[in-house]
C-alpha cells in the first residue's frame, strides 16, 4: 500500500486541525494581503499569549488598533512572504492586552488554498530566555563595576553613577561628592604586609557601608582612595558636612589587625555640584579639596567648600565661618 494511502486526506486534515488547536505553541492563520489581512483562525495558545478573545478579533484586520502585531516591521515580513514564500525566526515584540511587550520568534509560510492565499505563523514566546540573558548581562555589568576586594563600586561604577546623578540633579536635589585618601595606609602595608592592608581596606569599606543610607553610593576608586556620592536636598548641604565629620571620626578609628592597631586616618574633600558641572569638573574640585585636607597634617581632616567665585577661588559655606585662609578644616 502506498504511503499516501495510509491516512486519508480528510483524516489528516482532522488530525492537523486538532494539532493546531491544542498545540502549546501559539499559531495563527491570516489572509495574505498586507493591508487588509485579517484573522482566519488562531489557537488557544495564541489567545493566551496575546490576551485577545477570538470573538473580538474573528475576521478583524491584523492592523487594527491594539492588535498584538501592529508594527512597521510587519511590512518587511510581508515582503519576505511575498518574495520568498516564508521566513524563519523573526524577532517580534508582541503586545499583550495588558500592555506588556512579549519578545517572540515568529516563523511563517504562505500557502494557497482554493485560490485564496493564507499566511500560517508559528510564534515562540522567548521572554524567559530574554529575561535570563538580561540577567546575565546585568550581572556582568555589575561585576565590571564592582571592586573585587571590598564589594564597593569601582572606578567605572563610580563614574557611571556620578554621571547619572548629575544628569538627574534639579533645583530641589543636588549632588555632593566626598573624595577620600587614607592617611598612614602605606605604613600598614610596609610594616604589617599587604594582607593586613587588604583587611584594613575591607574594614573601612564595611564601616562606610554601615554608616550611610542605601541612596548614597560608596566606591573604592583607587588603591587607598574612596569616594562617596550624596544625593541631597540643597537645604541639607550644611547638615551633610556635619554628619560627614562625625562619621569620619568613627570610620577612621584604629583597626585591629595582625595583633596590632592599624592607625589609619583620612583626608576628605567635599564638593557641591555647581551649575554646568561635568563629572570631571566635580571630581577635580573634590580631589583638590582632599589635597588641602591632606596638607593640614591632621589624622582625620574634612575640607569643604560651597562654590567658587568668578576668579576660581574657593569660598566657604555661609553656615561655617572660616577656620583658616584655605578652607574649613575639622
Amino acid at each position: 500500500m502506498a504511503e499516501d494511502e495510509l491516512i486519508k486526506s480528510e483524516m489528516l486534515a482532522s488530525m492537523l486541525m486538532r494539532l493546531f488547536e491544542f498545540a502549546p505553541v501559539a499559531m495563527a492563520i491570516s489572509t495574505s494581503d498586507a493591508r487588509t489581512s485579517s484573522y482566519a483562525k488562531v489557537n488557544d495558545a495564541y489567545l493566551k499569549l496575546t490576551g485577545l478573545r477570538w470573538e473580538d478579533i474573528r475576521g478583524k484586520q491584523l492592523t487594527i488598533k491594539g492588535s498584538a502585531i501592529d508594527n512597521p516591521a510587519r511590512d518587511r515580513r510581508h515582503r519576505m512572504l511575498r518574495d520568498n514564500g516564508s521566513y524563519l525566526l523573526e524577532e517580534v515584540d508582541i503586545r499583550h492586552t495588558d500592555g506588556t511587550l512579549i519578545p517572540t520568534l515568529i516563523s511563517a509560510q504562505r500557502t494557497v488554498v482554493d485560490g485564496i492565499s493564507f499566511d500560517v505563523e508559528i510564534i515562540l514566546d522567548v521572554s524567559s530566555r530574554v529575561r535570563h540573558q538580561r540577567e546575565i548581562e546585568r550581572a556582568l555589568t555589575e561585576s565590571a563595576r564592582t571592586d573585587f576586594l571590598t564589594g564597593l563600586a569601582n572606578r567605572a561604577g563610580f563614574e557611571f553613577e556620578l554621571s547619572e546623578r548629575i544628569a538627574s540633579a534639579n533645583d530641589a536635589h543636588g549632588v555632593m561628592l566626598a573624595y577620600i585618601d587614607l592617611n598612614g595606609f602605606k605604613a600598614v602595608n610596609d610594616e604589617l604586609g599587604h594582607e593586613a592592608g587588604d583587611e584594613v581596606l575591607k574594614t573601612i569599606a564595611s564601616r562606610l557601608r554601615d554608616s550611610f543610607t542605601t541612596s548614597t553610593l560608596i566606591a573604592r576608586v583607587g588603591g587607598d582612595e574612596f569616594a562617596i556620592i550624596f544625593d541631597v536636598r540643597h537645604s541639607r548641604s550644611s547638615e551633610v558636612l556635619i554628619e560627614l565629620k562625625a562619621t569620619a571620626e568613627q570610620v577612621f578609628r584604629p583597626i585591629p589587625t595582625e595583633g596590632r592597631l592599624a592607625d589609619v586616618g583620612a583626608a576628605v574633600g567635599l564638593a557641591v555640584l555647581e551649575p554646568h558641572d561635568t563629572v570631571n569638573a566635580l571630581i577635580k574640585r573634590a580631589d583638590r579639596f582632599m589635597y588641602i585636607a591632606k596638607s593640614t597634617g591632621q589624622r582625620v581632616a574634612v575640607v569643604a567648600f560651597n562654590h567658587t567665585d568668578t576668579e576660581g577661588n574657593a569660598r566657604l559655606p555661609a553656615s561655617h565661618p572660616p577656620r583658616s585662609k584655605n578652607g574649613n578644616s575639622f
